[in-house]
């Protein structure tokens, strides 16, 4: 070891001095996906759409999301049930963290999308010894022109500031790109997707695909034929039911082509709603002394729900006003009032607000 060292290090030092060759140009790409898409979109556009602008291929990798238990636990009044109806996301439903490229759609044959980066660390699910992501092609329209998929958030209804009073309505803006299809919409459907594995591979509720094989490390395109959605009991204690085996897909990229059929974007625009948290928590908010514009929107009076009592919960004697968003919105969601609390705990000792002695004079919950 020792006299090869000296010829190593002696080369590696005439080396520096001059100009290294077959290193320049760009990168290779990691790994290539061929995507194609089929159907008419001439029914599908909006009123009015001429179709001038691009249709686009994005791949977005998946966050872990729960739902809110408001969401999951029983409706204690049909006000209630058209409150969830309305504004709550389809639970076993593909939820957006990031897109990590976007190619213009080929008019004839697959459109190939390549990946220059790894899934960063804080989309990959489970340890450094066993993690994986997941990802969903979508087709999408361009409306914009910036050459990217952009998502888009909840509409919340206005909320007052900490200490009471009328605050700014905590708002977004819809995003102006149009979904046409996306290769992973739900779990209770048909779906293909990219998985990226690094180590060994550990089940868990991250979008599972119980009765299919594990994906296999680095790069693949999996799938499934979905499943019927599981009573909530079952859906708790964090069991789903099993896929047929006959519809399970695991296959090289080179051996993959992922088929998109055109649809309604109504029908698939969720798969572009990004989630403000994805750890199933509530964020609780004060309500303004004026009356909210709730035009548009379900609203219903319910109990805070609980967890406390057999998993199906036992109902608070705080009182929360729930309202959705608008019918028309991109994406679905809920703001929650109560007449006490703090911006970090509904339960906190020491309250932000307490409007209980002296409710605001539209407050609809007795």
């Amino acid at each position: 070891m020792r006299r090869l060292a000296a010829p190593v290090l002696g080369a590696l030092a005439l080396a520096a001095c001059g100009k290294l060759e077959g290193f320049g140009g760009p990168a290779p790409p990691l790994v290539s996906f061929d995507v194609t898409f089929s159907g008419d979109l001439a029914p599908l556009r909006p009123p009015g759409d001429t179709g001038e602008s691009e249709l686009r291929l994005a791949l977005v990798w998946g966050a872990q999301w729960l739902t809110e238990p408001f969401c999951v636990l029983p409706a204690e009044s049909p006000e209630a049930a058209a409150v969830i109806t309305a504004g709550c996301r389809d639970r076993f439903g593909f939820v957006p963290a990031s897109v990590a490229a976007s190619v213009p759609l080929a008019t004839d044959g697959p459109t190939t999308l390549t990946l220059e980066q790894l899934p960063s660390a804080d989309l990959l699910v489970g340890d450094v010894t066993a993690r994986v992501a997941y990802g969903s092609f979508v087709v999408f329209d361009d409306r914009n022109g910036n050459r990217t998929f952009d998502l888009a958030q909840p509409h919340r209804a206005a909320s007052g500031r900490d200490r009471g009073g009328d605050g700014p309505p905590e708002d977004v803006s819809d995003s102006p790109d149009l979904v046409y299809g996306a290769s992973f919409l739900t779990m209770t459907a048909r779906d293909q997707r990219v998985a990226y594995r690094e180590g060994a591979f550990t089940p868990s509720a991250f979008y599972p695909r119980a009765g299919c094989p594990n994906p296999r490390a680095g790069f693949s395109v999996i799938g499934a034929g979905g499943f019927s959605p599981p009573t909530l009991a079952s859906a708790l204690a964090g069991t789903l039911p099993p896929e047929d085996p006959l519809t399970c897909v695991d296959a090289t990229p080179a051996d993959a082509v992922v088929d998109i059929t055109a649809q309604t974007p109504a029908d698939v625009e969720e798969v572009g709603c990004d989630e403000r948290t994805a750890d199933s928590s509530t964020r609780y908010r004060e309500p303004p002394e004026n009356a909210p514009d709730f035009g548009g929107r379900a609203m219903a009076c319910a109990h805070l729900p609980s967890f406390d009592t057999g998993g199906m919960g036992t109902p608070s004697t705080l009182i929360q006003l729930v309202v959705s968003g608008h019918a028309s919105d991109r994406c679905k969601g809920l703001t929650h009032y109560t007449l006490r609390g703090c911006r970090e705990s509904v339960t906190c000792s020491v309250p932000d607000w307490d409007f209980t002695a002296m409710p605001p004079a539209w407050w609809p919950c007795h």
